[in-house]
């Protein structure tokens, strides 16, 4: 297919990439165009400007979390734009470490076939530039340098330059951008300030793109990126037995949270799932929201710093990356969601945490002024401020302990807090040095971490948080039916008789909500949940049992008969038991009797227990 498109690169960070960028998306939009932005790397603020700003959608395109013919299908993937802006990252040349190529703007030009577009910072220079152009122009061996911008330049220093960068560098020079002092972008530790954060930010903008409008070729702009050829999607997917690309067959490359569009693309029940969206809680990436989709989730927004209580109806819970120190003081004051979000995930409610609501789940954290606010308390821990960045770049994460995914993810981390109590389920390890350390909480519903992922580099791990979300669901739908007077009540009990899972209690740094149900354990498609009205004969000899019982079966009891002694409801349900094999893997007894599987990697997939339960009907025929 063939989609226009445009690299804006930079020889470094400072030059102007994203002035220059949203005020182009600006001017083209203004023109009428349907502009669709990238941003290469795994940065999550510049998307923020793309989307506040401009109001174009923009996602991320990166080439360490995804490998070349997968990035292809990610920026073909619902892309119906007139013209494409790919912002760049650092320095056009700079990749993984800074020192290779790999993953870096350049990269990503070439893999995409698309022409660039240099922005040159000329603040305090003058002839020099045309050595700095010449030299960016003679490194780039696939001839995709098209033009230059020559960013903070005055018009006349602007008309004596150009011919001569033309003439000595053989490159069209596309305009210039003077210096506009009342487009600020200011920065702070991780990166620049939020688009909501600066005052007049779209007025300033419109007068960027105004004046980018006279000053630059913006004619000769869409006739270059007119000029690009077919791109072919590729043929590799982003798993060998993973679903079609995130959001693929969606209208649209925007994803607004809220929306079930892709829910019915999915072959299991919807479930919904509580994204935590506003000032302190922003960082996510557009593919993983996309890949959630895919597996069957609708996304529910809410604000930890103004909702008081989570959204009804809510299956799992996705707290993403941000400033939450910068809103410590208000989350501290919202003791009536960070209570929710407690007892929630007490309660069994699956989670994802990223960074900054990773942080969120603390006991405390550090705000600016070196105050320690309560936060859920979830983790027993506090995070402070370390001055400095602690673990920065990219980095692939292996959880060791099997308990949620047991496999491997691309992920980066950027952060200048630090945590009393990181974990130690996961190992993470740099891509080029090899340099690694422990992370990140995990268990059978849940994981908590630094770490920034990336789902589509292994999107099992999207499918597995959505499979936890649906066991969930299907738990709280039984207990609704067996017990409708009583059901959140009987549930929660339930879920906490089951806190002595050892499974869990081998991490003593995490709190008790960190149980997660540990009825889960038995990777079980419903969580057991006892009727608070049966009769205390009926509860006496239920304690009695030393083997998992899945009440919420619609076939229970189909062993009523038998001694209650052998009762074990896994021979239905688990394949390995159905079949007279046996798993070898770990388990306890629960203080109900009830059997749960600690180190379960088997794929439990409904598919196999509707299977298993035609069989059992055909038995009991």
């Amino acid at each position: 297919m063939r989609l226009p498109r445009i690299v804006i690169a930079a020889p470094g960070s400072g030059s102007g990439k994203t002035l220059v960028s949203i005020a182009l998306m600006k001017a083209l939009s203004g023109r009428g165009k349907k502009v669709a932005a990238f941003k290469c790397g795994p940065d999550y603020i510049d998307p923020l400007f793309h989307k506040k700003i401009p109001g174009v959608p923009s996602k991320n395109l990166d080439l360490f979390f995804t490998d070349e013919d997968t990035t292809r299908q990610l920026f073909c993937d619902g892309n119906e734009s007139d013209i494409s802006v790919i912002e760049g990252v650092m320095g056009l040349y700079d990749g993984i470490a800074g020192f290779t190529e790999t993953a870096s703007t350049y990269h990503l030009a070439s893999v995409l076939e698309s022409p660039v577009i240099l922005v040159v910072n000329a603040r305090g220079a003058g002839r020099s530039v045309i050595a700095q152009i010449k030299g960016f122009v003679a490194m780039d061996k696939k001839h995709l340098i098209k033009g230059v911008i020559l960013n903070n330049m005055t018009e006349n220093l602007y008309g004596s330059l150009k011919p001569d960068i033309e003439a000595e560098c053989d490159v069209t020079v596309l305009g210039f951008v003077p210096t506009m002092r009342e487009l600020n972008v200011e920065s702070r530790y991780l990166g620049l300030t939020l688009p909501d954060e600066i005052n007049d930010i779209q007025q300033s903008v419109e007068k960027a793109a105004a004046v980018l409008s006279e000053s630059v070729d913006v004619d000769k702009i869409i006739e270059i990126a007119d000029s690009v050829p077919e791109l072919g999607s590729g043929t590799a997917g982003v798993g060998a037995s993973a679903p079609e690309l995130p959001g693929a067959g969606m209208p649209g490359s925007g994803v607004a949270v809220g929306s079930a569009a892709s829910a019915s693309l999915s072959s299991f029940a919807p479930v919904r799932i509580a994204v935590a969206q506003d000032g302190a809680f922003c960082f996510y990436y557009d593919d993983n929201l996309k890949l959630l989709q895919r597996f069957g989730a609708e996304l529910v927004p809410f604000s930890p710093v103004a909702d008081e209580v989570l959204p009804p109806d809510i299956d799992g819970l996705l707290l993403g990356g941000g400033y939450p120190e910068l809103y410590a003081e208000k989350l501290e004051q919202n003791a009536s969601m960070r209570n929710a979000i407690k007892s929630a995930i007490v309660g069994g409610l699956p989670s994802l945490a990223e960074c900054g609501g990773f942080m969120y789940l603390h006991e405390r954290i550090q705000s600016a002024d070196g105050v320690l606010h309560s936060m859920a308390g979830v983790i027993k821990g506090d995070c402070t401020y370390s001055g400095k960045s602690v673990r920065f770049g990219y980095c692939t994460v292996t959880e060791d302990t099997g308990a949620f995914f047991g496999a491997q993810l691309k992920a980066h981390e950027f952060h200048y807090f630090d945590s009393t109590s990181c974990g130690e389920s996961c190992t993470a390890e740099k891509p080029v040095t090899g340099r690694s350390w422990k992370c990140c909480h995990t268990g059978v519903n849940h994981w908590w971490g630094f770490p920034h992922l990336y789902y589509a580099s292994n999107p099992h791990f999207a499918e597995r948080f959505v499979e936890r979300c649906r066991a969930y669901r299907l738990a709280r739908k039984a207990c609704a039916a067996e017990t409708p007077a009583s059901t959140d009540a009987s549930c929660a009990e339930s879920r906490r008789d089951t806190a002595n899972c050892a499974n869990h209690a081998e991490n003593p740094t995490i709190a008790a909500a960190a149980a997660s149900g540990c009825a889960g354990c038995a990777e079980t498609p419903v969580r057991v949940c006892e009727s608070a009205d049966r009769d205390s004969a009926s509860k006496s000899t239920t304690k009695n049992y030393k083997f998992f019982q899945n009440r919420a079966c619609e076939m229970f009891p189909c062993h009523k008969t038998d001694d209650p002694e052998n009762f074990n409801c896994l021979f239905c349900f688990c394949p390995l038991y159905f079949s007279g094999e046996k798993c070898g893997g770990n388990f306890h007894y629960t203080e109900k009797g009830r059997k749960s599987c600690i180190d379960c990697t088997f794929p439990h997939k409904k598919e196999n227990y509707d299977a298993l339960m035609e069989k059992i009907r055909a038995l009991l025929k």
